[in-house]
């Protein structure tokens, strides 16, 4: 099981402490920055369901607002973890039993990557056009400033390179969309994005367009761990500037670069 958990970066050489602090904000700044872009999801949420309480129920049907939905209890976890090492110089996480820190792990493996894939798929195949203002400030909303989330954790925290091992807990959740689709045109009687449909596409271009996705999804994954890791190299290894962290600081951890395996 400890081989288990260190392929996973869960053992005292991986930082929790990391997803916490940035290289470049200081504490303080950075549980406010946290905190803007959780506000602005959260109103995103809010504001589209009373604009159009109709759809609340079948926005969880879509893997859009899935991966938002994602994104803005990523925010609001990490918020209250982000807080609790300004204030006690040690995250509540890094208390918390090793499982969990694992899929804290895998959580951001998410965000940092999946909504690359739902902005991928919208504007290449989905998009034709806003129908309204309330429709493209929802549209950018959930499928580009996503985007601008993702990219902004991975280049504002100190987060070291996600592990290999996250691949197969992308390839299970894009599995397990899947499993949502279908149910949903079961139940419901709709697809949810028109390239699911094989009696209008075709099994075959069905089929192609599941693993073109998932093939997509994995190359995004290597993308972002490789932008993950040029980060940790140019602030770290080059500009030695290896976090400005918490005042109250418990860990032992000082101002020296670590070293990743990445």
């Amino acid at each position: 099981m400890s081989r288990f958990y260190e392929l996973n970066h869960i053992s005292p050489t991986h930082r929790q402490s990391r997803y916490f602090s940035s290289w470049i904000l200081p504490s303080p700044i950075f549980l406010a920055y946290r905190a803007l872009l959780c506000l602005y999801s959260v109103l995103v949420i809010i504001i589209a369901n009373a604009l159009r309480p109709d759809l609340a129920g079948t926005r969880f049907s879509y893997f859009t607002w899935l991966t938002y939905w994602g994104i803005t209890f990523y925010l609001l976890i990490s918020l209250a973890h982000t807080f609790s090492y300004w204030k006690y110089g040690k995250a509540w996480l890094e208390s918390w039993p090793k499982w969990l820190q694992l899929l804290h792990g895998v959580f951001y493996t998410t965000i940092t990557v999946l909504p690359w894939t739902v902005t991928a798929v919208y504007w290449a195949v989905l998009f034709d056009g806003f129908g309204g203002q309330y429709d493209a400030w929802s549209n950018i909303s959930v499928h580009a400033l996503n985007a601008g989330v993702a990219f902004l954790e991975v280049i504002i925290p100190r987060t070291e390179p996600m592990p290999w091992v996250h691949i197969p807990w992308l390839i299970v959740i894009l599995g397990g969309y899947l499993g949502v689709a279908y149910i949903t045109k079961s139940t419901q009687g709709f697809y949810t994005y028109s390239f699911l449909d094989p009696n209008s596409k075709g099994s075959g271009i069905t089929a192609a367009y599941c693993i073109g996705i998932l093939a997509g999804t994995t190359i995004l994954f290597c993308i972002v761990k490789g932008l993950v890791c040029l980060r940790v190299w140019v602030t770290e290894k080059k500009l030695g500037m290896n976090g400005k962290l918490s005042k109250k600081d418990v860990s032992g951890e000082t101002e020296v670069t670590e070293k990743l395996n990445v």
